[in-house]
């Protein structure tokens, strides 16, 4: 496997909700978080040394996860009052709750380096509460970010306590079903690569493939959408390397171009 050297560039930053089932935990669908500015985990432990024989004879060291700074752009109001366990209501005001209790997610996340993208999952991450300085603007504009403080805990996952996970493309492609679908839920160690259903997709174009013929039929705007949407989820299809989200996703939008199609005056 071909190894970084340095490692740059924050993208891709997910979250995933814990929602554990019957006592195993589990995770939602990851969300995307855009506008990835910089995470800095700092790693949180004890060494201790245990002297014999007139000298060092082991060391004893604890992991106890991490403290870590994710700088965004901007959370989401949906994300951050789930995460914070607070509140939006009906006028879409987010409300604090003093006595609300943070949920735990994942936090997911792509690094570029010089051979390989890396991706990284942190399993058992809460959030503290933070807020966006707030400033008059000046002679030059400064968009203002969001830092959330995180703690990182270990997590029992199969019989091991767990911190995170780093993955990136061996170089004879035996994991490239695992890395590709990375941020489509959250994956453990020793994940199988998830079976991807095409079925569906492949009767959504063939019923699309029977409209071809009457484009003249159409108005040319949703024409187009329904030419671009049939382009998109047939390369889907013939992509082998496809993730289920991408195949649910190509069939979502071409159904919904082919109920978007306006007949001609």
């Amino acid at each position: 496997m071909a190894k970084n050297k340095i490692i740059y560039g924050l993208k891709n930053v997910h979250i995933a909700f814990r929602n554990d089932v019957g006592g195993t935990p589990a995770w939602g669908d990851p969300i995307a978080i855009p506008g990835a500015v910089n995470f800095a985990p700092s790693p949180e432990g004890e060494e201790s040394t245990f002297y014999a024989d007139d000298g060092p004879y082991f060391k004893i060291s604890t992991n106890n996860g991490y403290t870590a700074n994710l700088e965004m752009a901007l959370i989401p109001d949906d994300v951050l009052a789930e995460m914070m366990g607070w509140t939006i209501d009906d006028n879409g005001m987010v409300v604090e709750d003093a006595d609300a209790q943070p949920k735990e997610f994942a936090l997911m996340g792509q690094v570029s380096g010089d051979a390989k993208n890396r991706r990284f999952v942190y399993y058992r991450c809460t959030a503290n509460r933070s807020e966006p300085e707030h400033a008059t603007k000046g002679e030059t504009l400064e968009p203002t970010t969001t830092t959330l403080s995180i703690t990182i805990l270990p997590i029992e996952v199969g019989g091991k306590n767990i911190v995170k996970g780093v993955i990136e493309p061996k170089d004879d492609g035996t994991n490239l079903a695992v890395y590709n679908a990375f941020f489509d839920e959250v994956i453990i160690p020793d994940a199988t690569a998830p079976t991807v259903d095409k079925t569906v997709l492949a009767s959504t174009i063939a019923l699309a493939n029977t409209l071809v013929e009457d484009e003249a039929e159409y108005t040319v705007d949703s024409w187009t959408v329904f030419e671009n949407a049939l382009t998109a989820a047939t390369t889907v299809n013939a992509n082998a390397s496809a993730t289920q989200k991408q195949v649910n996703d190509a069939d979502a939008a071409l159904k919904a171009a082919i109920l978007s199609l306006v007949p001609e005056a």
